[in-house]
């Protein structure tokens, strides 16, 4: 029979509702996909951290170098300077003792050493030290001479060892306690970077067990820290 019509319109079939999709075995490649693919984030992100890292402990590394190797320098040139006073007040106190002998009496104009004298010790002072760093180690009339680049590299790792000695390992100069310098000190890093921090250090320890090597010292142990606003940069 035909349908009636209403108010000049068929009247329309039922809508049926869209089919249900059950949750099966047709997802899990996909789950296993998503979980591989986020497992693959993950290390390639702890990849990049650990890159991070390893630039800025090598950067430390070459600034600690750097550091060292200047006030070594410092050191050397500081020995000179002060060789080349001590030469002048010996020439002052025997032209004094002289003088002082031969009965001239002392006044303001020839108490004090002549200016021209000093300057004129200037030239042999910077000959010898210029010939100091292009020499080898040697002996040139019964005085060592040659080295300094040598001396200077011995001192800048003793400086980064951080040890109580003399400078240049000689009874005459100062004694230094080299660990109370800045380089000696852990840099601030950022808190993001703390994982691979740990992963750093525990590689680290790894393979100087593997080696046979001792375990680095407390103060030694640690060259960095982490706090959350830290400001410090390489």
């Amino acid at each position: 029979p035909k349908a009636k019509v209403v108010g000049g319109r068929p009247p329309q079939p039922p809508a049926r509702a869209p089919p249900r999709r059950v949750a099966g075995p047709a997802l899990a490649p996909r789950c296993a996909m998503g979980a591989l693919l986020t497992r693959l984030e993950d290390r390639q992100r702890a990849a990049a951290l650990d890159g991070k890292l390893a630039d800025l402990k090598q950067a430390k590394k070459l600034r600690d170098v750097e550091v060292s190797i200047r006030i070594a320098t410092t050191r050397d040139r500081l020995c000179w300077l002060g060789a080349y006073y001590s030469f002048v007040m010996v020439a002052a106190a025997c032209r004094h003792v002289s003088m002082h002998r031969r009965g001239v009496a002392m006044h303001w104009d020839n108490f004090f050493l002549p200016l021209r004298i000093p300057v004129t010790f200037i030239p042999p002072f910077l000959f010898t030290y210029q010939l100091d760093l292009a020499l080898s180690p040697t002996t040139l009339l019964g005085l060592p001479i040659g080295g300094k680049a040598n001396r200077i590299a011995e001192e800048a790792e003793r400086i980064r060892d951080g040890a109580r000695h003399r400078w240049f390992g000689s009874a005459l100069l100062p004694e230094v306690d080299d660990s109370t310098l800045w380089i000696h000190r852990p840099i601030c890093l950022p808190v993001v970077l703390e994982e691979a921090y740990r992963r750093e250090r525990a590689r680290d320890a790894e393979a100087r067990a593997k080696k046979g090597l001792a375990p680095l010292e407390e103060k030694h142990k640690h060259w960095a820290y982490f706090e959350e606003g830290c400001t410090q940069r390489l």
